[in-house]
């Protein structure tokens, strides 16, 4: 059952940072001085390889921090009785390089076959 959970929170953690990098593409491409669709491709394309970059970073630093806030907190605040500053060894873990180079090579996809 362990292996759904975390395969749909990988899922959602890629298309909220795919949905970011888009954003991101979308604004810088709007107010550049070139087309927008050029724009947005080159950036889609930059932001992409970032995210790959950041992704290819390694375990223990602030990205796997922020990404890895572990089921103990959700959207609606923590768990009653349970720490949200102890980790039990036996719950699996999202790894951020799984995350950001997933949403990386979904924006490089996204940049080089739909745009």
């Amino acid at each position: 059952m362990w292996i759904v959970r975390e395969s749909l929170r990988l899922i959602e953690k890629i298309a909220i940072a795919f949905a970011v990098a888009l954003v991101i593409a979308a604004i810088w491409a709007a107010i550049s001085k070139h087309g927008f669709v050029t724009d947005f491709r080159n950036t889609c394309l930059i932001v992409g390889g970032l995210t790959l970059v950041m992704g290819a970073v390694g375990r223990n630093t602030p990205f796997e921090r922020r990404l890895d806030y572990g089921i103990t907190e959700s959207a609606w605040g923590r768990v009653p009785g349970v720490s949200s500053l102890k980790l039990n060894p036996e719950d699996p873990t999202l790894t951020p390089g799984a995350v950001l180079g997933g949403a990386g090579i979904a924006l490089l996809a996204f940049a080089l076959f739909v745009l």
